[in-house]
């Protein structure tokens, strides 16, 4: 019970990082462009913006898929964060919850793309064909890294576990064996396909499916799905530093430490890839998650 409590008053927290991380990347964006870029307090502007706004629900649309997945989908990301930051400060555990938060975040992703494609536009139904295919080919490699740190530490699926085994060795994983680095290099290079951003941002391209499934959403809806999609960034950012990197120190300085390298994180993946590369292909998107980071990642196992 107490880790349920602290995971729901820890939510507030998650949001609140996650807006100020997608107000430096707007600003970072803009500075590598040359520009001079939003306030960072946009995001919060903008949220405030649509939630003002009518709900506006197509005439085609499936209207409970279409009307409550975005809630959904933004509740899912927010337990995920909320539930690693608990960890992170408390040291609270709970049986498989390394599994859970990955689940979590998973779904996401998935609850976005189908509550768009349930409002019957065709651009939704063809990203949410793109999204499917390499949600599934990125999630592999992932999903291997995040094994392979749980071996690493014993066998375990408890986030709690990994993180004191990493506090007892005075160090991450990722600085401590190249199996460990190897899952943190095949896990980062997934990162901007999760993240939905260029060179992998197929399930939105604006000049192929003219935003994806996002093309019918606005106001509170659009609100939440933005929500969900920061949040889920910077919280697969804050997973990949406790895993891999997490800096021996009392629980609330841990916490802020990793908090910072969760940001650091993001901007080389999330940041960077999004302003300088160009979109590729769905079909190479595929490739290359199912080649690269998933050959890396099963290194990392042996």
């Amino acid at each position: 019970m107490e880790l349920h409590l602290a995971t729901a008053a820890s939510a507030p927290i998650v949001l609140l990082v996650s807006l100020v991380y997608e107000g430096v990347d707007r600003k970072l964006r803009a500075r590598m462009q040359g520009r001079v870029g939003p306030p960072l307090l946009q995001p919060f502007y903008d949220l405030v913006k649509l939630f003002s706004k009518d709900r506006i629900i197509p005439f085609t649309a499936a209207y409970p898929l279409f009307n409550y997945a975005p809630l959904l989908s933004a509740s899912c990301a927010l337990a995920g964060g909320a539930l690693v930051f608990v960890v992170l400060v408390t040291g609270l555990q709970l049986a498989g919850d390394l599994l859970l938060v990955f689940y979590l975040l998973s779904s996401s992703s998935l609850l976005a793309m189908v509550g768009g494609a349930s409002s019957g536009n065709p651009y939704a139904a063809i990203s949410l064909s793109r999204g499917l295919s390499v949600l599934l080919s990125y999630k592999l490699p992932m999903l291997l890294s995040v094994l392979t740190a749980a071996i690493k530490a014993g066998g375990t699926l408890s986030l709690a576990s990994v993180i004191a085994l990493q506090a007892e060795a005075g160090g991450g994983i990722a600085t401590l064996s190249l199996g460990g680095a190897l899952a943190l290099l095949a896990f980062m290079l997934c990162m901007p396909a999760e993240g939905e951003v260029p060179p992998f941002d197929v399930t939105t391209a604006k000049t192929e499916v003219v935003h994806g499934f996002l093309i019918e959403y606005g106001g509170p809806h659009l609100a939440l799905v933005k929500i969900a999609k920061g949040v889920s960034r910077f919280s697969t950012a804050l997973l990949a530093a406790s895993l891999f990197l997490y800096t021996p120190a009392r629980p609330p300085l841990a916490a802020m430490l990793c908090l910072l390298e969760a940001m650091c994180i993001a901007v080389l993946t999330i940041t960077v890839p999004g302003t300088v590369l160009g979109r590729v292909k769905p079909s190479q998107v595929v490739r290359f998650c199912l080649v690269a980071p998933t050959s890396i990642a099963i290194l990392s196992l042996a």
